[in-house]
């Protein structure tokens, strides 16, 4: 899957963050880092060995969707921040719509040629233009193939309608750089290609594995301005098209509302338009429910064994584990589920199996693995009630000492999950960690919080604490805090995960001896993700929200946080600006120098971000017995087409 570098939240229940795919009998992969300034690729997907068990053609499988009380509601790929998430992304929109380049699969940073529309590309002498090949074989389920007109569609869109693209990033004058579509100067479409050429040279690895694999290219037939079919002007234009905006606004207006109308998923002649694997078959707009069945005229590489793969939606984990406990050969079991954390077995890393609670229902336990991917909770600078709170470094630093991260792994997660140590994470090996971002990693540190708070001039003879000493001076409160004001907001977090309450309530309880008086208030993961928006004029619903733990970041092939904190970054929705922090950014998007990337996250280390980083939990699978899953990609993505029984 992939769809971010940078370049999506990923709903992390629990902080969740990425699960991987896992090999059969509860064995994890092997796992890799970016390679700086040399792409790695893979063409090695999960299919039958000699030596494995044969693979069966054909048949339904029964998977849970996940996490449970979530479901997709955004099939259109090009995604509004509110959209941006997993459920709309790897484990349902990339069924049907590939992106160019596909990042991720087998649990490996690499770009995988052999999964989307185009094949490698090559460079320019002087670095600054890029030629995609379009595959030949790839083609759209009515028929035409996939071109490069196809890909120009997609960027012309992201060009006009860049303010309603969660992925998009602002240009950045003061330190020099530009980002998708406005760093591409020109472009040449056939339909076996397309030239891109940017207005400077770029570390082509970003370019490549994190930039072009956001693009989804779009079928022609999408370029429609109503349910008649009356045919757009969008597909057509080029970027420096006097007429763009008013070409693809329209197509976008009527393509974004169908895209969010649920109830005709299934039926709407739009979306049986695909390139991907699988078509949508079904869709339940009350539970979030669906099926898909294998695309026939699918011509990629890899062609699905299953006929169809139904989606069972779950209110909460209890029902579902009430389905597991019932055994895998039971009528309508699921092939595939989670253990929800009070029924997880202790983390034995010798033996996976033992302890299994479900090994005599017929599941094996699979450990998904984590790759790339930074937990936290977010806090909104440009909260009315809290937001100058929020900016003070050492605010921000007593938040994140009284987040007891091994803590919550080794209890209530029961050794399943690693700590978020920075910006870049630290886990798994392969990332350049510069030694100020090791010195600076986070930390459990109470007595460090409660001396910060002292030194800043609260008065914690009461909780919640009030400013006694207003003012910037370095003994004080800070900008914005007048004296009497009260050290509390309120932190938002997904409902029906016991062991995220228990770690909620842990982490409230030690801020409360700091003097912070956090209120922690449950709500549905897709009303979460509803109030994550800016706070600005127009919007002042963003304006409310102090804290919410809606998901984390999981990087593509550089680990580069461009679209997610920038200055007017598309995921940037905390009201965090800071020019020493684009410029050091921009670095690592034009070059591919490690003493870039060290730069970058010695200054992300030294000041207040909007982030609160917490543990990354690695979720365990339960997967019926002769059944082959090769799990998820990199990025918490499902690929089904891997999927199969065995004979």
């Amino acid at each position: 899957m992939a769809v971010s570098n940078t370049r999506r939240f990923v709903a992390m229940v629990g902080v969740l963050a990425t699960v991987t795919a896992a090999a059969a009998c509860g064995s994890s992969k092997s796992s890799s880092g970016p390679k700086q300034n040399n792409i790695t690729s893979s063409n090695t997907a999960s299919t039958p060995t000699s030596s494995g068990p044969a693979a069966k053609q054909g048949g339904t499988a029964r998977v849970a969707e996940w996490p449970a009380g979530s479901f997709p509601d955004a099939i259109w790929p090009f995604m509004s921040i509110d959209q941006l998430s997993t459920q709309n992304a790897g484990q349902f929109q990339y069924f049907f719509y590939r992106p160019l380049y596909f990042v991720g699969l087998n649990d490996k940073l690499a770009v995988n040629y052999d999964m989307g529309p185009a094949d490698k590309p090559t460079w320019s002498s002087d670095g600054k233009t890029i030629t995609v090949p379009m595959k030949s074989s790839w083609q759209w389920s009515n028929g035409e193939k996939v071109t490069g007109q196809d890909v120009q569609f997609w960027l012309n869109m992201m060009k006009a309608e860049h303010d309603n693209l969660g992925y998009y990033s602002a240009p950045n004058d003061v330190v020099g750089v530009k980002y998708l579509p406005d760093n591409i100067v020109s472009t040449k479409v056939s339909d076996s290609s397309i030239e891109i050429t940017f207005d400077q040279p770029y570390n082509q690895d970003y370019i490549v594995g994190n930039a072009l694999q956001t693009v989804t290219p779009m079928p022609l037939a999408w370029d429609v301005t109503d349910d008649k079919g009356t045919k757009g002007k969008c597909s057509a234009d080029t970027l420096d098209s006097p007429t763009l905006k008013a070409d693809c606004e329209a197509v976008w207006k009527y393509m974004s509302g169908a895209g969010k109308d649920v109830k005709s998923f299934a039926t709407n002649p739009l979306w049986k338009i695909v390139d991907g694997p699988w078509v949508l078959k079904g869709f339940n707009a009350t539970s979030g429910a669906f099926e898909i069945s294998k695309n026939d005229k699918f011509g990629g590489e890899h062609k699905p064994y299953l006929d169809e793969v139904d989606f069972v939606s779950y209110t909460g984990p209890d029902a579902e584990w009430k389905d597991l406990q019932a055994g895998s050969s039971q009528a309508n079991a699921l092939q595939i589920g989670v253990f929800p954390s009070a029924n997880t077995p202790q983390y034995n890393k010798d033996d996976l199996q033992k302890g299994n609670p479900l090994a005599s229902a017929g599941y094996l336990l699979e450990k998904g693995a984590l790759l790339d991917s930074i937990g936290y909770y977010q806090v909104n600078f440009g909260s009315k009630a809290h937001g100058n709170l929020f900016k003070q470094a050492y605010f921000t630093k007593v938040l994140q000492d009284e987040m007891d991260q091994q803590g919550a792994i080794d209890g209530p997660y029961k050794g399943w999950g690693y700590p978020t140590t920075g910006i870049v994470p630290g886990s798994p090996e392969g990332n350049p960690l510069s030694p100020a971002a090791k010195a600076a990693a986070a930390k459990y540190d109470p007595a460090e919080a409660k001396q910060l708070m002292t030194q800043h001039g609260w008065d914690l003879s009461t909780t919640p604490a009030t400013c006694k000493s207003p003012g910037t001076g370095d003994n004080q409160c800070g900008a914005g805090i007048n004296a009497g004001d009260k050290a509390e907001f309120t932190i938002e977090y997904p409902t029906a995960h016991p062991a995220l309450d228990t770690v909620m309530q842990a982490y409230k309880n030690a801020a409360a001896k700091a003097g912070v008086a956090i209120t922690v208030t449950t709500k549905t993961q897709n009303t979460l993700g509803s109030e994550l928006v800016a706070c600005s004029p127009d919007k002042p619903a963003g304006c409310q929200w102090d804290a919410i733990l809606y998901g984390g970041w999981v990087y593509s092939l550089l680990p580069t946080a461009d679209s997610l904190l920038t200055t007017g970054a598309g995921s940037n929705i905390y009201g965090f600006s800071d020019p020493k922090f684009d410029a050091a950014v921009a670095k690592t998007v034009k070059s591919s120098d490690p003493q870039a990337w060290y730069d970058y996250e010695a200054y992300a280390s030294s000041i207040s971000l909007p982030l609160i980083w917490m543990h990354n939990n690695v979720w365990v699978w339960a997967v019926a017995k002769g059944f082959h899953d090769s799990g998820q990609d990199a990025f918490q993505g499902f690929e089904p087409e891997f999927w199969y029984y065995t004979q």
